[in-house]
């Protein structure tokens, strides 16, 4: 008689009236007894015991976790944690489970050195009995100092790479104009700047420390007198800005019917102004010309209101 073949693998089959081998067999077998094990969702043969895989059928006994050594009833951190507790002890200074140290026989919160405070010395300044806070003074003088800013500006310079050569007379200037405090925090201001992280350029510098609004800061104010002072920069375009927008305030407060015949008159004192610049005549400054929107104001909201004129 003829031996057959196995259809799932084409295999000899040895046994008479079987369609499959001894390894399909089994593996049909083994198939059949699989199941998607409801933890990790894989199809394993489920224990009868937890109703899962094997795998996810060792699990912590602390956390409940799967514990992948078939030995091992904890999981890798407690079993870490239980190794710490066990060689923690009771201080005898506080009575807590901690970690003594071989010196002292305390935890180490009683081992470490605490740190001690300075002790009142006398100020060279004033003469009184304080905490000491900078070059032999108190608290009080040294914010007084009038070396602070100095002090200061060769800090910010140690912090440089490569700091500016004009700091120096930066810090000078601010301490012949402002009061100490005030000197310091505008070098401090300076220093949030990142010189190191730009370029120390005194335009760009100027630039960089300048706030949107109506103010462009202190800061940038000091650095617009300093540099324009010493001819390391050009000075901003703010004084330009604050009066066009004081003149389009004074527009906008034009009645709406009457607002393109004064914006028609601003722009005609604009381009007098200019005309008087490029021939050298003398030109209408910015108080002039606000005066004379202002005027316009006034009479446009008594035509629209008083006189009842809209055009």
């Amino acid at each position: 008689m003829k031996q057959s073949d196995c259809i799932g693998c084409g295999a000899p089959v040895g046994i008479i009236n079987r369609q499959y081998c001894c390894r399909c067999t089994a593996r049909q077998k083994e198939a059949a007894a699989r199941a998607a094990c409801p933890r990790c969702g894989q199809q394993r043969v489920l224990q009868e015991d937890t109703g899962r895989c094997i795998t996810c059928s060792r699990v912590c006994t602390t956390c409940g976790h799967p514990v992948r050594d078939k030995t091992a009833t904890l999981c890798r951190d407690c079993s870490r944690k239980t190794e710490r507790d066990a060689a923690k002890a009771s201080c005898p200074r506080c009575n807590r489970p901690g970690y003594l140290r071989e010196d002292t026989g305390w935890c180490g919160h009683f081992s470490r050195a605490r740190q001690t405070n300075q002790p009142p010395r006398t100020c060279r300044e004033c003469g009184r009995v304080r905490r000491h806070a900078g070059l032999g003074l108190c608290s009080a003088c040294w914010q007084r100092h009038p070396d602070r800013p100095f002090v200061r500006a060769e800090s910010l310079i140690a912090e440089l790479t490569q700091p500016p050569d004009w700091l120096r007379d930066f810090a000078a200037d601010l301490a012949a104009k402002y009061c100490v405090s005030r000197a310091c925090t505008l070098i401090t201001s300076l220093g949030r700047l990142r010189l190191d992280e730009q370029p120390n350029h005194p335009q760009v510098l100027l630039e960089c420390s300048r706030r949107s609004g109506r103010s462009m800061g202190s800061l940038a104010r000091a650095l617009e007198t300093f540099f324009t002072g010493y001819g390391m920069a050009m000075a901003t375009d703010q004084a330009e800005r604050l009066a066009a927008g004081r003149r389009q305030r004074r527009i906008d407060a034009v009645p709406e019917t009457l607002r393109p015949s004064v914006d028609a008159f601003a722009d005609f004192i604009m381009r007098s102004r200019e005309r008087a610049r490029r021939a050298g005549t003398r030109p209408r400054s910015d108080g002039t010309i606000e005066a004379a929107l202002a005027i316009m104001r006034d009479l446009a909201r008594f035509l629209a209101d008083e006189r009842g004129k809209q055009d």
